[in-house]
């Protein structure tokens, strides 16, 4: 009956694939940079969340990047690096706030995002980027809640490739709930059609997420200790001034600080000083930046966040280009 029922099913729900996010992208090496994702070229398809946020149609060029154009097209344009916010996770093409800065600037853009990248990972994108072809401007999307990290790139790129060449075993995945749903949403189109129903339930929903199978929308979690506060900020902006550096001098170059949803939410204080702390630092480095806090807390929470994603709404991508546009377009040369 189950095998009958899945058949049926996906015959029934031939879209049942689309909530599988592992469809669009993967992991590539780039040579003293270490691993970083990529998008899968030539993928054309759809990404949907199973609780009914967004259904997005998301097309790869084949460099395994999230534009239209091909990446001999990437010169001479304003070049957005960034993980899954930036990569328009959620939104259809023009919505991403590439798109909508390009609009913006009158000038065209180049997204080279990918998903679960981080500041290390920002600068293996822009590494992998052909030789020859020239940013005018640069735009970093930096997240709060997840790049805010200790890093030190030249040493984790050393340590991952030192690992390659000794050819040491993976260690085992550790079994978790959230590797079985990866699995059953990967493989099973009957348990996406489960949670799809169920999840429309509210009593259903809200007895899940009671027993921690569904996670709650917004689970907070502090992106620092204070201990490693004041550290994990200067190691932070100091990569992003490697990255700044790896551009030719004068490349008009700015960071999009994305707000910490829950300063928008409720003023968490945590976040509120980490946004500040970067600020000034990014500041005493002489790095622009373009912060749209106040702009997403007049517009409000639900409105540039999705529902059940803590990813921006495509009104949160509009505000985010407008922001950066408005600090990226004086430093750009006159046309």
């Amino acid at each position: 009956m189950v095998i009958a029922s899945e058949a049926i099913v996906r015959v029934a729900m031939p879209h049942w694939q689309d909530f599988y996010s592992g469809r669009f992208y993967r992991v590539v090496s780039v040579p003293n940079f270490g691993a970083v994702t990529t998008g899968r070229p030539g993928f054309d398809g759809y990404f949907a969340q199973n609780n009914g946020d967004f259904r997005a149609h998301i097309k790869i060029n084949n460099f395994g990047l999230r534009n239209p154009e091909p990446v001999n097209k990437a010169g001479k344009r304003t070049w957005i690096i960034g993980d899954s916010m930036a990569f328009g996770w959620g939104v259809e093409q023009d919505e991403m706030y590439s798109s909508v800065l390009a609009r913006e600037l009158g000038r065209h853009t180049y997204n080279i995002a990918s998903p679960g990248t981080n500041v290390c990972g920002y600068q293996a994108l822009r590494a992998r980027m052909p030789r020859g072809s020239v940013a005018t401007a640069v735009v970093v999307g930096l997240i709060l809640e997840n790049d805010m990290a200790n890093y030190d790139c030249k040493l984790a790129a050393r340590n991952q490739q030192e690992q390659l060449e000794k050819k040491l075993p993976r260690p085992p995945d550790k079994i978790s709930w959230l590797g079985i749903k990866r699995i059953m949403t990967q493989h099973f189109a009957l348990y996406n059609f489960f949670v799809v129903v169920l999840k429309k339930v509210n009593f259903i929903r809200d007895v899940l997420t009671t027993l921690g199978i569904i996670r709650e929308p917004t689970t907070y979690k502090r992106a620092a200790t204070e201990e490693e506060f004041t550290q994990i900020v200067g190691a932070t902006v100091h990569e992003l001034d490697v990255l700044k550096q790896s551009f030719p001098k004068g490349t008009p170059f700015v960071v999009l600080i994305a707000p910490g949803r829950f300063e928008i939410l409720n003023q968490d204080e945590h976040y509120r000083r980490l946004r500040l702390a970067v600020r000034t630092k990014l500041a005493k480095h002489a790095i622009a930046f373009a912060d749209p806090y106040e702009q997403f807390k007049q517009a409000g929470y639900s409105h540039v966040h999705f529902a059940h994603d803590g990813h921006w709404s495509p009104l949160g991508h509009k505000l985010a280009a407008k922001a950066a546009s408005e600090v990226l377009k004086p430093l750009l040369p006159k046309n």
